[in-house]
């Protein structure tokens, strides 16, 4: 009886021995498991990183995309939030700018027409010497799409407002797609409104026409397109992304499209970083003699360039003088008060060494 009694209390001895060595092993192994899990190279913290790393590739995957994106897409409208959350649309085969600048929409967005085989590969440097450029105009409405005749005219004499009703929109200028079976003044504002509203803007070139062989071209440095009549400009805007573009047609920009740019750019900063007057001579803008496309920085507004002081620009729009056609804009000549920025000037449609024109971008 004693023996058993010795026995059982032997057994409990061990059992508790057991007990607290089972339980120091769990506390160790507990122990390498939290810092497994949680230490600099625990499971946790490494997945932790793994996390973070892998959202910021995705954020540089992001960025890359913002660039690339816009190449291999059908055209949606609104595509592009800018970081102050603007929307614009970038039409498909196109690319926003890499430059910082040149992707606010408020400040003027820039898009180029880069090759998809070549935008892995740009030096956003010596982009604007070689690719077309654009900017987008933004419009909020149909009731601000809308010609304005505050702008002076010289209608018979320099005034300083367009007559009411004294202009209108040109005939036989709008691209094919966009064009009215009747081609009149009335039906192709219509037109031009209608296309401009479906995507709440519209892309006006960078710099006023260059010449590349006979092709035309919106690029830093260019010779200016001069020697044309309005009418061969009419013809020369649709060819510039004619009947084989997929995405966009382009056009002459008519005199509401000017206007809406007037309104973009006014009171804004130029290239100096002094206020742009559209309806202030200034000859700070006027380089003097005609220069290639985009020297003058007195003369770049919203990232758009040449508004002004290299040559004039003739628009898709008339008006009911002996001289019908109109041109916006002003010479590289600086002596002049009546070469400003928003003025309408009647002319007989001739061509000019200092008379060209610029383009426009609809979407399709």
């Amino acid at each position: 009886m004693k023996n058993t009694k010795e026995l059982k209390k032997r057994q409990t001895g061990i059992t508790l021995i057991a007990l607290v060595i089972t339980i120091i092993v769990l506390l160790i192994l507990a122990g390498v498991g939290i810092a497994m899990l949680t230490g600099n190279n625990g499971i946790l913290t490494q997945a932790k990183l793994v996390k973070e790393n892998t959202a910021l590739a995705k954020e540089d995957e992001k960025s890359l995309d913002k660039v690339n994106r816009y190449i291999n897409e059908k055209t949606m409208k609104d595509n592009y939030i800018d970081i102050n959350g603007d929307k614009a649309t970038v039409p498909a085969g196109f690319t926003v700018s890499g430059k910082k600048d040149e992707q606010i929409i408020a400040n003027g967005l820039v898009i180029y027409d880069i090759p998809e085989s070549e935008i892995s590969n740009v030096d956003w440097d010596m982009a604007s010497t070689k690719y077309n450029q654009f900017v987008w105009i933004p419009v909020t409405s149909k009731e601000a799409y809308q010609r304005d005749f505050t702008y002076p005219s010289y209608y018979d004499k320099v005034i300083g407002t367009t007559p009411v009703n004294s202009a209108f929109t040109d005939t036989g200028y709008l691209p094919t797609d966009i064009q009215p079976d009747v081609d009149d003044a009335t039906n192709n504002e219509i037109a031009e409104k209608t296309a401009v509203l479906k995507y709440n803007g519209f892309y006006i070139t960078r710099y006023e026409a260059g010449k590349d062989d006979l092709n035309v071209v919106s690029k830093q440095n260019a010779m200016v397109y001069t020697g044309k009549s309005q009418i061969d400009f009419k013809a020369l805007g649709k060819t510039m992304y004619g009947e084989s573009s997929i995405y966009v047609k382009s056009a002459m920009c008519s005199g509401i499209q000017w206007d809406m740019v007037m309104k973009f750019v006014d009171g804004k900063k130029d290239g100096n970083e002094n206020t742009y007057d559209v309806r202030t001579y200034n000859s700070t803008r006027h380089t003097g003699n005609k220069t290639k496309t985009g020297k003058n920085l007195a003369d770049k507004v919203q990232n758009i360039y040449d508004l002004e002081g290299n040559c004039f620009e003739y628009t898709a729009e008339k008006n009911n003088t002996s001289e019908l056609f109109i041109y916006r804009g002003g010479s590289y000549v600086c002596n002049n008060i009546g070469f400003i920025v928003s003025r309408r000037v009647s002319f007989d449609g001739n061509p000019g060494n200092d008379i060209t024109f610029r383009a426009v971008l609809y979407i399709k």
